[in-house]
């Protein structure tokens, strides 16, 4: 464990006794992990993690200074360790804690969940504090989190089988670019005309298909050496919160980080019905570009012509990460645009070439008529969804998602912003702000739910912790 400069003398030693405490099963036959695993059905390698991540959460307990509430995984390793009894209450909670951590099921409801949501979210920003970006196999996002216990069970495999669910192959673009030429070009090395447009219908289709996969391959090259040489983040590249929200998606992404921080900041109000914002006092909004978004709400209050009203507003965030060499000029835009699309174009000349001769000579060409109209398209897509960032933008972006894990995962208020402008609406699933996201996403399965999983808390109170399994917390 690297210890973070920060740490005081006192956590340090709690956290060295953590990692030494071994549940008193040592020399057991069978080891605290190990049974850990057989019970769930865990690799020994992912129970082993759940340990890590459960005494970190215990560290938590004690030095966070405020409710924390463990995932459903860190809770299953909680319950076990809460049937080792003698070690719990006579060793661990004394010795290796200092004080009493009591476990506690939630009392349920609607105002439960909202508060084991926000414990959560505590959790996962103290986490970042200590820890770094919490890992997401063990601490999902708080929408995960608080899924229906429904889909938990208990299964006797004496008396049914558990199937889980197939991991299929998830190959890269790359691979399966490979795959498409190996396959494609096996029959083309059979003795063929020198002059495509001669080859009969069934060669130049597989032709074709072998071109569109090159054309494919030549356009993600094409992107990725267009939009500058380099990954490495330039040096003081520091952005603030609407920065950063442009970066990740443009103008709708600013839109929809002001709004949920208007909200957040209780200067507005989200009629979910007539899918508007309303900003009571506009006048009253100062900080750039929220003030922009309020009085462009109170000019109009669909969010269309929101963002159409702010596109222009927003130079001043382009110039900003243009000069930090985040975003491409436009003239760079351009050229991305049309190296892209150059290779559709082309191969859309080619297949209607091939169709005028197939028309002359009376052959079918329907088949390779829609598959030219697509190659079109594709064309065109690409020439007017040009990139924007560039590839230090990427990398930065990929930072700030690391950096911000938490927030992403489970926003307190105070990340609302931030959390929005990295991951857009549907962070706000679960929060007091949802019927915005479900607003925007227009999407029924997007609920604050008022039930949840494993929402368990611990508290500190001096000599004692507790918590509710439904929501476990630590706390004052």
């Amino acid at each position: 464990m690297t210890y973070d400069g920060n740490w005081s003398q006192s956590e340090r030693e709690l956290w060295q006794r953590l990692e030494a405490h071994d549940f008193g099963t040592a020399d057991c036959p069978l080891p605290f992990a190990r049974r850990l695993a057989r019970e769930h059905g865990w690799s020994q390698a992912h129970a082993d993690g759940a340990v890590r991540e459960y005494k970190r959460f215990c560290f938590l307990a004690v030095a966070a200074g405020h409710v924390v509430t463990p995932s459903d995984a860190v809770d299953e390793v909680w319950h076990q360790h809460l049937t080792y009894s003698r070690d719990y209450w006579q060793h661990f909670c004394p010795d290796v804690l200092g004080s009493a951590l009591h476990h506690e099921p939630t009392r349920g409801g609607p105002a439960q969940s909202r508060l084991h949501y926000a414990q959560y979210a505590e959790t996962l920003a103290s986490y970042q504090r200590w820890f770094g970006p919490p890992p997401e196999a063990y601490w999902p996002d708080a929408r995960t989190q608080t899924a229906s216990p429904a889909r938990w069970r208990r299964v006797d495999l004496g008396r049914g089988w558990l199937l889980p669910r197939p991991a299929l192959p998830r190959p890269n673009g790359a691979q399966w670019l490979v795959a498409a030429l190996l396959l494609g070009m096996a029959p083309l090395l059979q003795a063929l005309p020198l002059n495509p447009l001669d080859y009969s219908g069934p060669a130049f289709l597989l032709l074709y298909f072998v071109l569109i996969a090159a054309g494919i391959g030549g356009v993600v090259l094409v992107r990725r050496q267009f939009r500058g040489g380099s990954d490495t983040v330039p040096h003081g590249t520091a952005l603030d919160t609407w920065a950063v929200a442009y970066l990740a998606g443009g103008t709708v992404r600013v839109v929809d980080a002001g709004i949920a921080s208007l909200l957040a900041n209780e200067q507005a109000r989200w009629d979910a019905r007539k899918r508007r914002l309303e900003v009571t006092r506009p006048q009253d909004v100062r900080d750039y570009p929220l003030d922009e978004i309020a009085r462009a709400a109170a000019a109009d209050p669909a969010l269309p012509r929101i963002v159409r009203r702010l596109r222009p507003r927003l130079q001043r965030l382009r110039d900003v990460l243009r000069a930090r060499g985040l975003l491409l000029t436009e003239s760079q835009r351009w050229r991305v645009g049309l190296a892209s699309a150059l290779p559709f174009a082309l191969l859309t000349l080619l297949g209607l070439a091939k169709i005028s001769i197939g028309i002359d000579r009376g052959r079918p060409v329907g088949f390779l008529l829609l598959l030219t109209v697509l190659v079109a398209i594709t064309a065109v897509v690409l020439l007017v969804r040009r990139p924007e960032r560039t590839r230090a933008g990427d990398s930065l972006l990929a930072e700030l998602n690391r950096r911000h894990a938490h927030a992403r995962r489970a926003p307190r208020d105070g990340d609302i912003g931030l959390a929005v402008a990295l991951a857009g609406t549907t962070v706000l699933a679960g929060t007091a702000y949802a019927s915005f996201h479900e607003s925007r996403a227009a999407s029924s399965n997007s609920s604050s739910g008022c039930s949840s999983g494993s929402n368990c808390s611990s508290s500190d109170s001096g000599s004692s912790c507790s918590s509710g399994c439904g929501g476990c917390g630590g706390g004052d």
